[in-house]
């Protein structure tokens, strides 16, 4: 399931919103905690962290974005949930209602879009596969956004869920048991002034999922992060300082025994300036970005570092 914030409302930024008692721009009830839910028949069925993607404007400043976008903004990842636990259910030849939500954005307000692809392994053997749930423990979700006035407004964020699920099918090849859990965290610090002339977010979302399959563990820890200030000073310079990382590791054991991992951090950084409320002609424009992708794991290593300087393409260097 691919869920971006789009759409050009606030929902494309849906990480600075705050709660309706804060003065800033884009209110958003309860504030910015976002996670994407999908149910079966109304159960929780999956839980996860959407990642927070800055498309090629982001930010308001389109120049961090000459010539290196941020991470996944031309290559959106599907949030997967593994719904074996619920294989039996589904296959009982019954009418079931898989439905996908955004928990956080206001009643009524658009701005989300999930588009879902359904992935099914059939047994070869036998035409029908029969099974059921056996465990489904599912925490109270944390959703805390605190709003401190000052010369400095701050909202300060905090929200956490669990979720556990387990199964069983009875396939041609015997029971298998599959058990799903999920662990989400999230903390933000939401800083700005009056007129929203410095506006500030530093934050991290961790999303920790485990699958054990008949004693076969596979563990991905996933981090998301964000740390940036725009600043309009004088003459209308309109500054951007932007820190995005996207980092996992994926660890497959039985038992003790590591079978497979990998580890991806993707790292961006960004510093413009341009002079805002001209024609484009009049900007003047001036930033320097970079960006290091590296991929290692059990079948290999990946690592390079593109720099940009002024729009153009200054330096890459690959290591490994």
């Amino acid at each position: 399931m691919y869920a971006t914030g789009s759409g050009g409302g606030c929902e494309e930024y849906w990480y600075l919103t705050v709660p309706d008692a804060a003065p800033y721009s884009c209110k958003a009830g309860r504030g910015p905690y976002r996670e994407v839910q999908i149910r079966v028949d109304g159960r929780l069925a999956g839980i996860a962290a959407p990642f927070p993607t800055v498309w090629t404007g982001g930010w308001s400043n389109p120049f961090l974005w000459y010539v290196v976008p941020g991470p996944r903004a031309f290559d959106i990842k599907p949030v997967t949930y593994d719904l074996t636990p619920f294989a039996g259910i589904l296959n009982d030849g019954r009418p079931h209602r898989v439905e996908v939500s955004v928990v956080g954005v206001p009643e009524g307000q658009t701005g989300w879009s999930t588009p879902v692809n359904v992935l099914v392994w059939q047994d070869e053997r036998r035409e029908r596969v029969t099974g059921n749930l056996t465990a489904h423990r599912a925490g109270d979700p944390a959703n805390s956004s605190t709003y401190t006035p000052g010369s400095d407004h701050r909202v300060d964020t905090e929200g956490a869920h669990r979720l556990t699920v387990a199964g069983y099918v009875d396939t041609s090849h015997g029971r298998v048991t599959t058990t799903v859990s999920r662990s989400l965290t999230t903390t933000s610090a939401h800083r700005w002034t009056d007129g929203e002339t410095s506006d500030a977010l530093e934050a991290t979302w961790t999303d920790d999922e485990s699958v054990t399959v008949d004693g076969r563990t596979t563990r991905t820890h996933r981090t998301y992060t964000m740390d940036g200030t725009t600043t309009l000073g004088a003459g209308d310079r309109l500054r951007t300082v932007l820190t995005l990382g996207d980092r996992a590791t994926t660890v497959e054991r039985r038992g003790a025994r590591r079978l497979a991992w990998s580890r991806l951090d993707d790292t961006y950084t960004g510093d413009a300036t341009y002079t805002a409320n001209v024609p484009r002609d009049q900007r003047h424009a001036v930033g320097t970005t970079s960006e290091r992708y590296r991929v290692s794991g059990t079948r290999g290593c990946y690592d390079r570092t593109v720099t940009t300087e002024q729009g153009v393409l200054t330096r890459v260097r690959d290591r490994c």
